[in-house]
């Protein structure tokens, strides 16, 4: 007997109303075994499912099986309990329910797809080849299909017609589907790029001004790369810009051991002199400078024994000394890598002295730690300088005056 002359039978009027009644009965009824088998799935099944696995002595499971998985999982029960109830109802208009039905079976199973390999990921994400090698972004291309064979199957339910023939059909309109999915075609070819050269990886210290990211890759997808600033902010950064416009990538720093530091101290040239007997005598104290002093005394003593005019002799200079002393200084300094280049070197004098720049690279690499090295090296720099009669410069009112007048009219 059909479902309406069941509802016919209850003494309802008119066939139109009955037809409305026995829609409304079997929506309803789709609406509460829906409900219950996901709410069986969520409260009942779902929490049971997690405290066992958390039990477990693997962690596997506790990442794979989340609210979320029996959530998408619920969604996908409860269709199906309808469809095989409802296929014992014989009613003109169920093949249209049963459509709609389909339609939801499908989009639940691509939802619950997402779930599980949502789970691979985080999986994936707790081992530490996951910082070089991500795998989101492939997840992410894998679910786009899947969502477009979706929609496929959709219209292949609701119209009856073959898949092969709407798939023929679509190549009409490939070129605006190319433009509707251009950021993810793009951010494809691009995560692709990224994972094949090992261009960036999670955790990386990255740079790009132009984008106005300077901070650490916090999460690397098919469309985006977010990074977090150094002052908490979020900047995304489409990954295509990645591949086409440069930027800077601080990895090689921290897998070098060691951080560059490259500073100069502009040295007032008035205060450039020989070094007097007494001096030098100060000077032969520091054991960092006694033997350099000693040798270089003797070097000059056999340059100068056949020389008679003062100018034509060799003698030692403070800023000279200074630059000995501060390269000693600087390798004996435990907080400096010195496998690494490091060097004390005058640059080009001008207007505001000379520079002496102190090049090298810290052991320490974290921000703080580092911005605390160079800050002691250059403490102690300013504070040894009078040791050398040496004058840091400085702008006076005295040499502005000079310069604007040695600049002229």
């Amino acid at each position: 007997m059909d479902a309406k002359d069941i509802i016919l039978g209850w003494g309802v009027g008119s066939e139109r109303s009955a037809n409305l009644l026995a829609l409304v009965i079997l929506l309803s009824a789709v609406a509460i075994i829906a409900w219950a088998v996901y709410l069986i799935t969520c409260r009942a099944i779902g929490p049971l499912v997690i405290k066992i696995a958390r039990r477990t002595s693997t962690t596997w499971d506790d990442m794979m099986f989340v609210p979320k998985f029996f959530r998408r999982l619920g969604l996908l029960l409860g269709p199906i309990c309808v469809s095989v109830l409802f296929g014992f109802v014989q009613w003109a208009s169920m093949s249209s329910l049963q459509k709609f039905i389909k339609v939801w079976i499908t989009f639940a199973a691509v939802r619950m797809i997402a779930a599980i390999l949502d789970g691979v990921n985080r999986i994936y994400e707790s081992y530490p080849v996951s910082r070089n090698k991500p795998i989101k972004v492939f997840i992410q291309v894998v679910m786009i299909f899947l969502y477009c064979a979706a929609i496929l199957v959709a219209i292949q339910i609701f119209t009856g017609k073959d898949t092969t023939t709407m798939i023929a059909g679509l190549t009409a309109f490939a070129a605006v589907l190319m433009l509707v999915f251009k950021d993810s075609i793009l951010g494809l070819v691009a995560g692709i790029q990224l994972s094949a050269n090992n261009m960036v990886n999670i955790g990386d210290w990255i740079e790009m001004p132009s984008s106005g990211g300077d901070g650490d890759v916090l999460e690397i997808n098919l469309t985006t790369v977010k990074v977090q600033n150094w002052d908490k902010t979020i900047t995304t950064i489409p990954t295509y810009k990645l591949v086409s416009e440069s930027f800077t990538n601080w990895r090689g720093m921290f897998e070098s051991q060691g951080r560059r530091i490259k500073r100069s101290v502009n040295v007032d040239l008035a205060s450039v002199h020989y070094l007097s007997p007494q001096e030098l005598e100060q000077l032969k104290k520091s054991s960092l400078l006694r033997s350099y002093i000693e040798e270089k005394m003797d070097e000059i003593a056999r340059f100068n024994a056949n020389r008679s005019a003062e100018i034509d002799e060799r003698r030692l200079t403070n800023i000279g000394t200074f630059r000995e002393y501060l390269e000693k200084w600087i390798a004996d300094n435990p907080d400096i890598n010195t496998s690494m280049t490091h060097m004390v070197r005058q640059l080009q004098p001008g207007p505001t002295g000379v520079p002496l720049e102190i090049y090298c690279f810290s052991a320490r690499q974290s921000w703080v730690d580092y911005e605390r090295v160079q800050s002691d090296i250059f403490d102690h720099v300013f504070a040894v300088m009078k040791l050398f009669n040496l004058k840091p410069f400085q702008y006076t009112v005295g040499n502005i005056a000079e310069t604007a007048a040695a600049a002229g009219p």
